[in-house]
């Protein structure tokens, strides 16, 4: 019962994140009248939408009828670092939510379900719905904030001279690397709408004058370097996609350069793991997939790689270090 009634738990957090609830209560414990009169909800319903969120540890009430902020509650406040605000809203949109009726013809034909309800791909969506786009980018940016920092920390980025960050969307992972590495050179290369809103973020404060902005298409070409690094792409495209992506970016590779793949790899074994599920994300949403070890050296020697290692990097990301098939 607890598996089948899951259904309920992302729309209760959802839409309590979209009003904001968490932000109105950093000042302390409130009604859920005076709740409702700040976000403009039904007192009644909201009341009912907090007690439910309550059951799960997501705020608590107390004695008086007034809602507070728990631990768990505080990362659904969009003023702290790590917010997963953005995400609690962008997972019950529609877009994300409505494929998963159609899982039935994912697991027939391998397909995603999001292209035969929307008549389109994920990423095409995204070019024409900017205000999800930049939902989901925020989404990513938070879910994979301590991922980032994991990565950083555990490879010698210090040794290169430029790192190549390919698919870098608003520039976290590079922004950590130079930061953390001062003698370091960075180019960020991705689509040309991504690239225009990273030129003014406020990610790269400070570090402008070690950054270069690429646009392009990584199915096409991309810029070199010393160290090339592709986090959390490879994941969203069938395999043949990715020895495309894999080869193209082979050919702006000299022979002395290291490609670092940072990627959620699935574990082996009957033990939960996030990737199993991110899996079933890629294969209802993206059209792509989870991988493990063995999935990821295959398509890297189909791509032109010999795989030196793989490092664990925290809870969720492993970092796969290849170097150019001779």
């Amino acid at each position: 019962m607890s598996l089948l009634t899951a259904k309920w738990l992302p729309p209760i957090v959802g839409v309590l994140a979209e009003l904001r609830v968490a932000d109105h209560l950093a000042d302390g414990p409130k009604t859920p009248q005076a709740l409702a009169g700040a976000v403009g909800a039904h007192p009644t319903a909201l009341r009912r939408v907090l007690r439910a969120a309550a059951s799960l540890g997501v705020f608590a009430e107390d004695d008086q009828g007034q809602f507070a902020l728990t631990p768990m509650a505080q990362w659904l406040r969009s003023d702290v670092p790590g917010s997963l605000q953005p995400a609690a809203v962008l997972f019950t949109l529609e877009p994300f939510w409505t494929p998963y009726a159609h899982i039935k013809h994912s697991v027939l034909t391998g397909e995603p379900a999001f292209d035969t309800v929307y008549g389109t791909t994920i990423y095409k969506y995204f070019a024409e719905h900017p205000q999800q786009a930049a939902l989901f980018g925020a989404t990513a940016a938070s879910f994979h904030a301590q991922g980032i920092a994991d990565i950083a920390a555990t490879h010698e980025f210090a040794r290169y001279e430029t790192v190549v960050d390919v698919g870098g969307g608003n520039g976290a992972l590079l922004a950590t690397i130079l930061k953390a590495n001062p003698g370091v050179r960075g180019r960020l290369f991705d689509q040309p709408d991504v690239i225009e809103q990273a030129r003014t973020a406020a990610t790269f404060d400070g570090l402008t004058d070690r950054v270069e902005f690429v646009a392009g298409d990584f199915f096409q070409s991309v810029p070199g370097g010393d160290a090339l690094i592709v986090k959390s792409c490879l994941h969203n495209f069938a395999d043949e996609q990715v020895i495309q992506i894999l080869r193209t970016i082979r050919r702006a590779m000299p022979s002395h350069a290291t490609l670092l793949v940072a990627e959620t790899i699935v574990p082996t074994g009957n033990g939960q793991h996030y990737a199993k599920l991110d899996d079933i994300e890629m294969l209802v949403i993206a059209g792509g997939a989870d991988r493990d070890e063995r999935e990821y050296s295959l398509l890297l020697a189909a791509g032109g790689f010999d795989v030196q290692q793989i490092t664990s990097c925290g809870e969720r990301f492993s970092l796969i270090q290849a170097q150019p098939s001779t």
